[in-house]
């Protein structure tokens, strides 16, 4: 078996062993090669997996991470093994969360509050119990409040690279709700 081969094949091992995203330089770094290669070996791996219509699989990119996934037409048919029959669907409040959350990148509880107008503790622990929103720093201010973004599980089941490839929209961001206070209180 030729190096090129043995290297494809380790490679789908790798993505399908590791069972969640992985960066590249670990990728090379298993397959004891350069970075640049490792990246042409992922990026033919994915068109091999692309042009086979008897295959289920595909290479995403996600986060400039890889991972082995189920091709994007099968998606709701592989979900039917993994739905539970008694987890409701996520509520208008909490896609109005995950909106807001994956808009902002990284925003606080008050500021998802200050865009939506109304209390969100119950749809954003939805979201945090479903693994579409994580916990992922804590803003420099006082009382250093939690900082939330959105996940890979929320990027891969919704068909993402990055929350960048989210189509654009004009969300009232926290930042202009200040402004506007700001507005109200300097007419008053």
């Amino acid at each position: 078996m030729s190096r090129y081969s043995q290297n494809m094949a380790a490679l789908e091992g790798i993505l399908f062993a590791a069972g969640e995203p992985i960066g590249i330089d670990v990728i090379a770094a298993i397959l004891d090669c350069e970075t640049n290669e490792a990246l042409t070996h992922v990026e033919q791996l994915k068109r091999q997996y692309d042009r086979n219509v008897c295959s289920g699989l595909t290479v995403r990119r996600i986060n400039d991470r890889y991972t082995l996934s189920c091709k994007p037409e099968l998606i709701n048919t592989v979900a039917r093994l993994y739905r539970p029959q008694h987890r409701p669907a996520l509520s208008q409040a909490a896609y109005e969360v995950l909106a807001v959350v994956a808009y902002s990148k990284q925003v606080t509880r008050a500021q998802i509050e200050a865009v939506r107008g109304v209390n969100s503790d119950s749809a954003l622990a939805r979201l945090l119990e479903r693994g579409y929103v994580a916990a992922v720093g804590q803003e420099e201010t006082p009382g250093r409040p939690t900082l939330f973004g959105v996940t890979e599980l929320f990027l891969l089941e919704f068909g993402l690279a990055s929350a960048d490839d989210l189509p654009p929209v004009d969300l009232l961001s926290y930042e202009a709700v200040e402004r506007l206070t700001g507005q109200f209180r300097e007419e008053d």
